[in-house]
């Protein structure tokens, strides 16, 4: 039986573009991944590496498009920026400020229509089934309506991807077979679950979770629902660092606390991804190279 090992991509909206760095430099060193997972953002690089296991390709898909005239046409078309330098999420965060933000969560269930999300997603997530994807895929999304933590990993490709990236609240849950998933993050932030269940022998997690640090209170809350905001970041965060310790390997570039709508700086993402993952390339191997001992030694026995 051979030695398989997965890369878990984590989620956190525009630091998850950080994961193509990460794929980027592996590729570099001769790395390439047996089984691929995603969460969120993570999902999103992940299928598409998935489909055609090249990094470079799958880094010109969607930071072509997020960076695109016809993706800036549309957002303004939607009406959600007034302002064409901005990205498409970044101008929902932007109206969150203004309080529009606020005003359609009192009377929507997200922000965001079910039309402006499906057809954003499907100018970049593969129109394929998992069983068409050149590498074993899978991803992490969470049932509103059981409150159970699901594995997606066969059928479309498209419905699962976008239902682990449905953050909750901003875009709408998506319908699969009778439940209504929202964003994998909020449980498992990294989907190294999804990877064991694709029976990988060591699994690396990259993490680019938002750092949590301390806030000057009396400036940045001020409601109710910013109370809210940091309370489950805070929460989050803990099962985040729970929920990682079940890696062989974990990649971290620093991210920094950026906003998850913050598109601005696409390229400067994926940079950091790529030199967190040159600076730990080293270490990786050595890693990889003792686990496949262990496993050697351990079927041997």
């Amino acid at each position: 039986m051979s030695f398989r090992w997965a890369i878990a991509l984590g989620g956190g909206g525009v630091r998850g573009l950080a994961n193509i760095g990460v794929l980027m430099a592996m590729e570099e060193k001769g790395l390439r991944p047996d089984i691929v997972t995603g969460t969120s953002m993570g999902a999103i690089v992940g299928s598409v590496y998935a489909s055609n296991k090249s990094a470079l390709e799958t880094r010109d898909v969607i930071t072509g498009y997020l960076s695109s005239e016809d993706f800036l046409k549309k957002a303004q078309r939607l009406n959600l920026s007034s302002d064409l330098d901005k990205g498409f999420f970044d101008g929902i965060y932007e109206k969150g400020r203004k309080g529009y933000f606020y005003y359609r969560t009192l009377f929507r269930k997200s922000v965001v229509s079910p039309e402006a999300f499906f057809s954003e997603l499907d100018a970049i997530i593969p129109d394929k089934s998992f069983s068409e994807l050149d590498l074993p895929f899978a991803c992490v999304a969470l049932d509103l309506i059981s409150g159970y933590t699901w594995i997606l990993h066969s059928g479309p490709v498209r419905p699962a991807v976008k239902a682990s990236s449905a953050v909750p609240g901003i875009l709408p849950p998506v319908e699969i077979e009778g439940k209504r998933f929202v964003d994998g993050g909020w449980v498992e932030s990294v989907p190294i679950s999804a990877a064991r269940f694709l029976k990988a022998d060591f699994v690396v997690g990259v993490d680019v979770s938002r750092d949590i640090v301390s806030i000057d209170y009396e400036k940045e809350i001020k409601n109710s629902l910013d109370i809210i905001f940091r309370a489950d970041d805070i929460a989050r965060s803990i099962m985040n660092t729970y929920r990682i310790s079940e890696a062989d390997f974990v990649i971290h570039p620093e991210v920094g606390s950026a906003s998850w709508s913050d598109f601005e700086n696409l390229e400067d993402y994926i940079t950091r991804g790529y030199h967190a993952t040159r600076e730990r390339i080293s270490s990786l191997k050595k890693a990889m190279r003792s686990s496949k001992i262990r496993s050697v030694l351990w079927r041997n026995k």
